[in-house]
This record gives structure tokens, sequence and C-alpha cells, in this order.
């Protein structure tokens, strides 16, 4: 039997011949439906850990004043703190992704998580708290990446932005979660009994991956994704996902990106953490503070969640199908949005106390802030999928510094002084810093059909 340059294993020629030669003619589609089933097996309990990444994240917005009314510290550093341990973590988890396997690394890091949880229910002073912070933050920091490492192995090129925008609004649909329902939750049986909560849900899910992810469909004695589509429709095989790279290669490649990977990734740090700034870390104090709109500040940031879940599977759906021509024009639009939603925020800090006004600037918020999420799409076409891992978790590395930085940068402007006049300054900032990356997306480039990759020579 031919094989594609090296690419089938023997015991994939096996399962090939064994189709081809003694099953019946269907034989074929069966491993094919086999291979797709236990596919979407495998997404929904990554997705379903994903969900919980974005509740972890949100925590603070909610329960971090009762956190800190208990034990001491502020909101701010209890925000950053996990920001900076997740931003650290990008990089290692791209690694852990591409060269130690999906796997591995989400149950090694799940369990980490929910070790985090536990102390964090058992902790009586706040550095302990700020230790379970780091352990969440750390374990949470390797889901994503490695679910996005399953979508390109797993699924093919014209899946990845549906399925990118589905795993966006999923993880929104945690955040709605960690606002007004955790809340309500926190309100009935505690801010510890919460993280006690979570802290077994994120076992389970550690456990879930140990016995039912799989790297790669070889591993299942399956065929590949290139495989199927170069046998029913004569696809050439030109990107190989059971290749790797070294690491250190797959890192220069990835920096030597210029405009394809450094606008794009200035871009979101700046979007991602203005939008970490507002939703989740101040947004619920200053509507309750400044506005004593009470408990129902917290529908506000649900509202927010619900705005960002929509744009996020709207744009992945239809830039999927072809009815969005130009991602970047995409992200320019909606990010000019976005600029002025902060215009708005900023410009009537303080005045026009009407809920429903908020309400929908807050809707508007989350929509337009949405539209970044085609980044990660276009930075990834510029890459070979045996680094997909690495450049998506060198966006991600930007995405949580930039939520580092600016949570940092507001925790001493606002403190535990919950002015306006200080509120005002951080919109200030944040409207500013929107403006800029409008600027880094027009200077991007996005990749057209017969562009090399990144790094690769160009044929011909």
């Amino acid at each position: 039997m031919t094989s594609y340059s090296g690419i089938w294993t023997s015991s994939d020629a096996e399962v090939v011949d064994e189709a081809e030669g003694s099953k019946p003619p269907g034989s074929i589609r069966e491993v094919k439906r086999a291979m797709y089933r236990y596919r979407w097996a495998i997404f929904a309990i990554l997705i379903s850990a994903y969900f919980f990444v974005y509740f972890h994240r949100m925590t603070v917005g909610i329960v971090g004043k009762d956190i800190v009314d208990d034990v001491g510290g502020s909101i701010g550093f209890l925000s950053s703190v996990y920001f900076w341990t997740y931003t650290a973590m990008q990089i290692p988890s791209g690694l852990l992704a591409d060269h130690l396997g999906p796997k591995k690394a989400t149950f090694i890091f799940l369990l980490v998580a929910a070790i985090g949880s536990f102390m964090t229910f058992l902790g009586t002073e706040f550095w302990l708290i700020i230790l379970g912070k780091i352990l969440i933050a750390a374990g949470m920091a390797v889901v994503y990446i490695p679910l996005m490492k399953i979508i390109s192995v797993w699924f093919g090129k014209a899946d990845f932005p549906q399925l990118t925008g589905i795993v966006i609004a999923v993880g929104n649909v945690g955040a709605i979660a960690a606002s007004a329902p955790l809340e309500m939750l926190a309100s009935s049986l505690g801010w510890r009994e919460v993280f006690l909560l979570l802290g077994m849900v994120t076992l389970a899910l550690a456990l879930l991956c140990l016995f039912f992810v799989v790297d790669h469909p070889h591993k299942k004695r399956y065929l590949s994704i290139e495989e199927i589509e170069n046998r029913e429709k004569g696809t050439p095989i030109t990107d190989v996902t059971d290749s790797k790279l070294p690491m250190i290669k797959g890192l220069i490649m990835v920096a030597s990106g210029g405009r394809k990977f450094w606008t794009m990734a200035i871009a979101y740090f700046l979007v991602y953490g203005s939008i970490m700034v507002f939703q989740g870390t101040w947004a619920n104090t200053y509507f309750k503070e400044i506005y004593g709109f009470g408990a129902t500040a917290a529908w506000l940031i649900t509202t927010l969640g619900i705005g960002k879940i929509l744009s996020s599977a709207i744009i992945g759906v239809l830039n999927g199908r072809g009815t969005i021509k130009s991602k970047r024009t995409a992200m320019f639009w909606g990010t000019l949005l976005f600029a002025a939603t902060w215009a708005v925020i900023w410009v009537f800090a303080g005045s026009l106390e009407n809920y429903w006004f908020w309400i929908a600037i807050c809707f508007m918020f989350g929509f337009s802030g949405g539209f970044m999420t085609l980044s990660f799409t276009q930075v990834k076409e510029w890459y070979p999928t045996a680094i997909s891992g690495t450049s998506v978790s060198a966006m991600n590395l930007f995405l949580f510094l930039g939520a580092s930085v600016c949570t940092t940068i507001t925790d001493p402007i606002i403190g535990t002084s919950y002015t306006i006049e200080n509120f005002s300054s951080v919109w200030a900032m944040m409207f500013a810093a929107s403006l800029i990356a409008l600027l880094m997306i027009f200077l991007s480039v996005e990749k057209k059909e017969g562009d090399a990759f990144v790094g690769v020579e160009k044929a011909g």
C-alpha cells in the first residue's frame, strides 16, 4: 500500500488495509463515523472544562469583596495575581499541548486547579487565598491551548473558526454563570462553599480527561482528518496533524511573524486587558458603589457576557461559512464600536443613572469585544499545525499579559477608595487603549490563499 511520505504508521496502514480488504465496502465510512463520534466526546469534555476556566476567572469580580472583607487584602491584587499567573503559564501550556499532549497536560493541571480550589475554601489568611488563586490560575491556564490543539488535530481547517467561536461562547456562558448566578449561590452557601464545590467539579473533569481524552486519531487506530479528506476529496496532504517541530524553532517561527503576529498580539493585549478591568474586576463594584444598584449590578455583568456570547458565536459561524470575507475588516469595525462604547462609559461616568441605559451599554461592550476572537484564527492561519498550540499560546500570552498589566495598574488608582474620579481616570485609560488596539488591527496582515506559512518558503 502507498503511504504519504511517512505520514502513516504501520498500525494506521493496518486499519486502512482492513477497511479496504476484509471488511465490506461501507467500512471506511464506519471508521470515519467512529472517529467523528469520538472527537465530539473529547470536545465535550474539554469545552466543559473551559466553561469553568471562565467561571474561575470571573469569581473575583463577584465574591472578591466578600473574600477581602473576611480575610483582608484588596480586590485588585487578588484579581491581578490570578492574571499574572495565568500569563506566565501561556507559553508552557502551548509547549505542553504540542509535546506532552492534551491528555496528560489537562489531567495534571486540572488536578492542580482542584487543589487550589480546596485551598481557597480552607484559607483563613489572605496569603493562603492568594496561593490558592495561583494554583487555580496555573491549572486553568492549561485548558484552552490543549483544547485548540485537539480541534486542530481532530477537526478540519474549515471547522476551526466555527469551533473557536463556540469555545469562546461557552467560556462566556461560564462568565455569565460567575455573575448574577454566582452572587445568588454565594449568598445562599457562602463564598467558601462555592470554592469547595468548584474543587469537586474540577477534580471530576481532570479524571474525565485522564480516561477519555486522546491526543490524536492514530492513537485510537482511526484515520487522521487529513487522511480522510485526502481519500474522500483528493485534498493534498500539506500539513500533517501528528508532526512536531522542536520547541525553540516553533517559538522562533512565531516571534518572526512581524505584522502577521505582533499587531494582533498588541491589539488583543489592549482589548482584553480593558475587558478584564471592567468585566472581571471593577464593574460590579462600580455599579454598586457609584450608582447604588446593589444586587442588580451583577445582572449588568450578565448582560455583558450575553453580548460577548452572541458576537463570538455568530462571528465564528459566519467566518467558517465564508460570509465574513476579511477577518481583519470585521475586527476593525467591531473594535471601533468597542472604542465608542468605552467613550460612553468614560464620558457618562457617574451620570445617567438609568439602569436600562447601562444594560444596553454593557450588552454593547460585550458584543463589540467579541470581534477580537477572530484574531486567533487570523494568526493561526500563518503557522503550520505542528506549532498550532505554540502560536495560539503566544497570542494567549499577550491576551493575559494585557489583563495582568491593566488590572495591576488600576489597583493603586482605585484601591479601596471607590470614588467617581478614580473610576473615571481608569475608564479614560481604557478608552485610549482601545484606540491604540484599533490602529494595530489596521496595520495587521491577513493570510491570503497561496501565501506560505511564516518561516516556510513558498514553493516555486
